[in-house]
């Protein structure tokens, strides 16, 4: 396993998982924001490397260095989002519309972002 020099995003190289057949904890984004803002270390315990399916405002989309889809999710800190890594890419999400994402919780960076990768558009 490799760790983040702060030990707040953690890069777990595990069998693959499929996340459409795993029962998700369902939380909006902005709550998501608030629960690692407020406590880290029990939104850690609460959702780290769990499955998750939030709904929220796209603030925008773009593609990473391995060709995948990312949508990052608005909340009510202008520095702060929530940062998806779709598996497939669901094509063009407009800004502004709202979306159910589900995907798995692999980190917190303090004042930048919550990170969930592996993730599906959830209809």
């Amino acid at each position: 396993r490799c760790y983040r020099r702060d030990h707040r995003l953690k890069n777990i190289h595990q069998a693959h998982r499929e996340v459409t057949t795993e029962k998700a904890i369902a939380i909006k984004a902005q709550a998501l924001f608030e629960a690692f803002k407020n406590d880290e270390a029990a939104a850690n315990t609460k959702y780290l490397d769990k499955a998750i399916e939030i709904e929220g405002e796209v603030l925008d989309q773009s593609t990473n260095q391995d060709g995948q889809s990312v949508v990052n999710f608005k909340t009510d800190d202008a520095f702060f989002v929530i940062n998806c890594t779709f598996k497939t890419n669901p094509g063009e999400l407009k800004p502004g519309t709202t979306i159910r994402f589900k995907g798995i919780c692999t980190g917190y960076i303090p004042d930048a972002n919550v990170v969930i990768n592996e993730g599906v558009l959830v209809p």
